[in-house]
């Protein structure tokens, strides 16, 4: 009986601790984390005139902001602007999002 020794003297190295593969998921998602953007003056103004704008006629906004791992889009129209916790709620009819201020990269119109 011939033993085909390529695929046996690597057998026993196939082994992966649970620790080490938890380990080296949570090395990749610190890696992939993004860091919240600085936003200029102008930016800034745009996104305020816009959102009073909304929030006077009743438009919907396409508001883009980052989590921790990705930046994500939300469409939906102002409910609230809490300037005090420094937040703004978006809903769409099924869903409602609050994004606090500092996570907003930029809102346009859809």
């Amino acid at each position: 009986m011939k033993l085909d020794r390529k695929n046996l003297l690597w057998e026993g190295s196939r082994m992966f601790l649970p620790e080490h593969r938890r380990a080296l998921l949570q090395q990749r998602k610190n890696a992939t984390k993004l860091a919240v953007p600085k936003i200029d003056e102008q930016q800034l103004e745009t996104m305020t005139y816009i959102l009073q704008e909304a929030i006077e006629y009743e438009q919907p906004v396409l508001a883009t902001y980052v989590t921790t791992y990705e930046v994500t889009c939300f469409c939906g129209f102002v409910d609230k602007v809490n300037q005090m916790e420094k937040y703004i709620q978006l809903s769409n009819g099924s869903q409602t999002e609050k994004i606090p201020f500092y996570l907003l990269v930029d809102v346009t119109w859809p």
